[in-house]
């Protein structure tokens, strides 16, 4: 009897917290809702962290747009570069038993490694991958455009794939980096990345439900479909396989996991008094090492937001005078955000099942106004400002093409190789040419103004260009050699030579 009225007694003094915290959020969830309505985002999950507990789950909208389906805190979502913070941590981790240091150079444990230059494989060392400041242009194309599931045959890419700058002169995001940092914990513990994601963070950390790549999402129910948005119509997108890329971003998750992954970093590695991260990494890995050039000035509009370093898998800035640690994931069909300001110790996690970056951005910062008690920001009004003023892109679609003769296009028929990007197969089909990219069948169309350059454009309308021009080069015997695609602003057209 005395027990059953204690617990009378403490449901009691519970509803009122309960009831002033639902009372806390009620304003924070219609915001929520406008942002999805005026986005077309299907649907999201959201956690929000407080010292050591988790004080706010919930799902919004729908996970399976089609049938309706709602999404709830245990709805998985691939949470895309929010990934490669856990992959840094692995690195941390094997720190901390002393077998590996940041300095060393990550040839040591991957002797295969080559880099595009010898001033590269002597002088490039693990801290370099982890605050991205190696040199290398993105090259997302030679992972992505041609996948390789096989991690040794895709480190063997790298030797190939030319800078953009030189080794620290620049911060340069780079998939890549975090892939090599996911092989070196391969090379170290003996075990794959997946299973060292697992038994050394999902497990201590109590994510009991997160799992890795479309495999993972295949095998669970309760799981977010992706969807693009175009011309205000929502779009199914299949789910992409990241395939040997997958340390840099391929991570399934739930609010409810994420939360204690959040946990983790505001409690300086622990989680319920339990040491997961060392200590010492965790500060080094919220503090800055590599400066991000551009985009983060002083702004009128947004004059206490600027200023943005990386440190290891974290991106540090200032938000309205606060310390702020955050990272985005993008993948297609999703797009996440996971931040925290260590010195109030909260924190938001944001999981959309959209492909573009406002709807979890302007969600995470309406929540996070509220948590700091500041000023809020009307996100609502200026996203559909700039909708207004933003310009419908020209040149994608109603692509003009010429039109040739079924024997001529049969000149520009066979394989492409390039040592760092794959091979791409260019082959006919009745009187057009097609060709596989990301996993996708396109088909290959001829300029209308330029000779001996074509499109690859989707299947279906509005036939949207896949990739940037592909250009062809004739020998002197006057035959198709050369196939060039400039993938990358910054550096050479990536050449691709007839085999």
């Amino acid at each position: 009897m005395k027990r059953a009225v204690a617990i009378l007694l403490l449901l009691i003094l519970l509803i009122p917290i309960y009831s002033q915290t639902n009372q806390n959020y009620l304003g924070i969830e219609a915001q929520i809702g406008k942002i999805l309505e005026i986005t077309n985002t299907p649907g999201c999950a959201i956690a929000v962290v407080k010292g050591e507990s988790v004080i706010y789950t919930k799902g919004f909208g729908y996970s399976n747009y089609e049938d309706k389906v709602n999404v709830d805190t245990n709805t998985l979502f691939p949470i895309g570069s929010a990934t490669k913070a856990f992959t840094a941590a692995l690195v941390g981790q094997l720190r901390e038993k002393g077998v590996l240091t940041f300095m060393d150079s990550p040839l040591k444990y991957i002797p295969s490694l080559r880099f595009y230059n010898e001033h590269l494989n002597n002088n490039l060392i693990i801290e370099d991958l982890l605050s991205m400041r190696t040199g290398l242009a993105l090259h997302d194309n030679a992972w992505s455009g041609i996948p390789l599931n096989d991690r040794d045959s895709l480190l063997q890419r790298i030797e190939y794939l030319e800078p953009s700058t030189r080794l620290r002169a620049k911060w340069n995001y780079s998939n890549f980096s975090y892939f090599i940092l996911g092989a070196i914990t391969e090379r170290l513990t003996g075990e794959t990345w997946e299973a060292n994601m697992e038994n050394s963070l999902f497990k201590p950390l109590k994510m009991s439900s997160s799992n890795l790549g479309v495999k993972g999402l295949m095998k669970e129910s309760n799981v977010a479909l992706g969807y693009n948005v175009r011309n205000n119509i929502i779009e199914k997108v299949a789910y992409y396989d990241l395939a040997a890329m997958s340390p840099a971003g391929d991570i399934n998750s739930n609010a409810q996991d994420m939360g204690n992954w959040l946990l983790t970093w505001l409690n300086k590695g622990k989680l319920e008094q339990q040491q997961i991260l060392p200590e010492q990494y965790v500060l080094e890995a919220m503090s800055s090492h590599a400066v991000m050039p551009e985009g983060y000035l002083p702004e009128e509009e947004f004059e206490g937001m600027y200023s943005a370093n990386y440190g290891y898998g974290w991106i540090i800035s200032n938000y309205k005078g606060y310390y702020r640690v955050e990272h985005g994931g993008s993948i297609d069909g999703f797009r996440s955000t996971v931040v925290f300001f260590p010195n109030e110790k909260i924190g938001v996690v944001v999981l959309t099942n959209q492909t573009n970056y406002e709807p979890a951005m302007m969600i995470r910062n309406t929540i996070v106004d509220t948590l700091l008690n500041i000023k809020p920001t009307d996100w609502i009004n200026l996203y559909l400002i700039n909708k207004e003023a933003d310009q419908p892109q020209s040149g994608i679609t109603n692509i003009q093409a010429e039109t040739i003769s079924y024997h001529k296009l049969q000149e520009f028929v066979g394989g492409y190789l390039n040592p760092g990007y794959g091979k791409i197969k260019i082959f006919q089909e009745g009187n057009s040419l097609y060709t596989y990219f990301r996993r996708r069948k396109l088909k290959v169309v001829p300029s209308a103004t330029e000779k001996d350059v074509f499109h690859a454009i989707h299947l279906v309308f509005p036939f949207r260009r896949a990739m940037p021009p592909l250009r062809f080069k004739k020998n002197k015997l006057g035959v198709i050699s050369t196939l060039s695609i400039q993938f990358e602003m910054e550096i050479n057209a990536i050449e691709f030579n007839r085999e």
